[in-house]
């Protein structure tokens, strides 16, 4: 039996990539309950998760509330109020990882669908059987699962779904669950509010061992503790035979440019054109790509340690805000001087449209410009003349609001040293999972 086409899910950091992420091919979205996700450093209220799950529900699509940190006494003593919100939201379901919110929730919300998180750290079918005895409906494995885990685990599964992280950052700890934010910094990342320490540099001596050595670059420090990012876009076709229930992506802080593009590449890889969602990815700035634990465990090539930078082909330019007839508005994410060309990446599994920008007009005051700088919402009316491959008023029939737009970044020597350096290591070490 030919397996269904798994789920697609994108972050939504915001109310801009839901619209961005369902544009461009999601299939569900989830984004953090207010205060107790982890991501509770996000401003986000109750009105506007109330407008989420209204946004998705007139697209047809399914939206999904994270509830995951790791609870204390006072967010226990939240949870009957929060359950009343999520009654009235009826979002697509919760994704919880607190075993005693979990068992709160299922109980104020019995029909409710629950998702186990990864922070959970699913990793075996016992495991899984658990939570399927308390009531869950699906559960995000954790990221530390090779691929054959992962199937004994899906063969082992009964009705309960499965889902995948296929793509974007990694934590060097056990599913997320690290200590060293509040350590050095007393910010709590098991409460969304993590520094970020393992992609600083570091001077590190061993000493009362077998070998003593000194780790250090050029004199610069050593990235001992980050991880690339990760990318399952050139075995997803293993998962996808699999058939895993959910593929879902990390990122609800990143921008609309990555949510387009990651969104883009996946759905059109789901659907059998896997070359081109590669290539969409390459492009994208990352901090490296890898496999993870795709083989059983991580290897040299899962980590950068020269550099935490995360750069890429392309930039993002900016995002269509409105369209006529012969134009439309662009407002600007990045610096565009004249005579520079922005591609519009475009829906579904067509090639992106190349834009010409030999002419720059203030969006507000009509006048010509040399040059466009992003902030404060400022746009730039894009004519006719620029885009010479669409016919004259077919423009309201090609452009659409919300599209998104990207430019060759104005990378120097030592950035594109570290992308092909970095294309080249990730490239071996898909050819290494091939041999396997």
């Amino acid at each position: 039996m030919k397996p269904t086409k798994p789920e697609l899910i994108l972050p939504a950091g915001s109310i801009l990539n839901l619209k961005t992420a369902f544009a461009y091919g999601a299939d569900a979205v989830y984004c953090g309950y207010p205060g107790l996700s982890l991501r509770v450093c996000d401003d986000w209220k109750f009105e506007d998760v109330k407008r989420a799950v209204d946004t998705a529900r007139l697209l047809d699509k399914k939206i999904y509330l994270a509830l995951n940190l790791v609870a204390r006494n006072d967010d226990i003593d939240r949870l009957s109020s929060v359950a009343a919100d999520i009654s009235e939201l009826n979002p697509s379901g919760i994704i919880v990882s607190d075993p005693g919110v979990f068992v709160f929730m299922k109980k104020l919300l019995p029909n409710m669908p629950i998702t186990v998180s990864t922070q959970a750290n699913v990793r075996n079918y016992a495991t899984l059987r658990f939570w399927e005895d308390l009531g869950a409906e699906s559960v995000v494995l954790s990221r530390e699962c090779g691929f054959d885990e992962i199937a004994t685990i899906k063969h082992k599964a009964g009705n309960m779904k499965i889902e995948v992280f296929i793509h974007g950052s990694m934590c060097m700890s056990v599913s997320g669950r690290c200590l060293i934010s509040n350590y050095l910094l007393g910010r709590d990342a098991n409460r969304g509010q993590c520094a970020q320490p393992c992609r600083w540099e570091y001077l590190l001596t061993e000493k009362d061992s077998d070998r003593k050595y000194l780790i250090e670059e050029d004199g610069r420090g050593s990235y001992i503790l980050s991880s690339k990012d990760l990318c399952l876009m050139p075995v997803l076709h293993k998962y996808t035979e699999l058939g895993i229930d959910r593929f879902k992506v990390e990122g609800r802080r990143k921008n609309e440019h990555y949510i387009a593009t990651v969104a883009k590449a996946y759905k059109n890889a789901i659907a059998g054109n896997y070359p081109s969602g590669l290539q969409y990815l390459l492009g994208l700035g990352n901090r490296g790509y890898t496999l993870g634990f795709h083989n059983g465990n991580v290897s040299r090539l899962s980590y950068d340690y020269e550099s935490t930078v995360s750069v890429g082909d392309y930039q993002f330019a900016g995002t269509v805000t409105e369209v006529g007839e012969d134009w439309f508005i662009l407002e600007v994410r990045n610096t565009l001087e004249k005579g520079r060309e922005i591609e519009l990446i475009t829906y579904g599994d067509t090639e992106p449209i190349r834009i010409d920008l030999h002419q720059l007009i203030d969006a507000k005051t009509g006048k010509e410009i040399e040059k466009a700088s992003a902030g404060q919402g400022f746009s730039i009316k894009i004519l006719r003349n620029c885009f010479g491959q669409i016919a004259d008023g077919d423009a309201a029939n090609v452009f659409s609001v919300g599209m998104v737009a990207r430019i060759l970044a104005n990378n120097g020597l030592e950035q594109q040293k570290i992308i092909e350096k970095r294309k080249q290591q990730f490239m071996e070490e898909v050819y290494a999972a091939e041999r396997q």
